[in-house]
């Protein structure tokens, strides 16, 4: 890689770690070729991306940013996975990797400005997808609605039945 191209690719991880909401740091040793694009396919239908990357590039990428303090973690094999939208769902698949194969290694959990271990990782994977909360607000919201309208139509059907009686006694 010369030097324009390292240029380049810290210009590229720079953008990418900014736009990031949530930032899982790993050591991907012991992975093998195939299981890392399956993990890269999983990532990307979550609304994530796994990156491995040169660490010296890494720590140039960081520097001067608010994300400085991860450098430390940039040492042996590193992989980055970015998570852009959901921040449960890049969680849910490195930590079900994490149990499943006792791969990635963990290093560490960077979300809404603060570092955090394995633990919040953890809390952050169990949490439901961002698809499940709307759509049980929805469903909440669906119902509430449909109570009401109900409610609406069995006070017009009353009221009705109260003009009709009024209208034969009258007769």
């Amino acid at each position: 890689m010369n030097k324009e191209q390292k240029r380049n690719e810290v210009a590229i991880l720079k953008d990418k770690l900014a736009k990031a909401n949530n930032i899982i740091i790993a050591d991907h040793t012991g992975i093998n070729v195939a299981d890392i694009t399956v993990l890269r396919r999983k990532l990307k239908g979550g609304g994530g991306e796994f990156r491995v990357a040169k660490n010296t590039l890494l720590k140039l990428a960081v520097k001067d940013t608010n994300l400085e303090s991860l450098g430390r973690h940039f040492d042996g094999p590193t992989s980055v996975v970015l998570g852009y939208d959901d921040p449960a769902s890049p969680a849910k698949i490195i930590y079900n990797s994490i149990k499943e194969t006792e791969k990635p290694l963990f290093k560490s959990y960077f979300f809404e400005g603060n570092e955090y271990g394995l633990d919040f990782l953890k809390r952050i994977a169990e949490l439901p997808s961002r698809d499940q909360v709307i759509a049980g607000l929805i469903g909440s919201v669906d119902g509430v609605i449909s109570n009401f309208i109900s409610l609406l139509e069995a006070a017009t059907r009353e009221f009705i039945g109260t003009l009709d009686a009024l209208a034969e006694k009258g007769k």
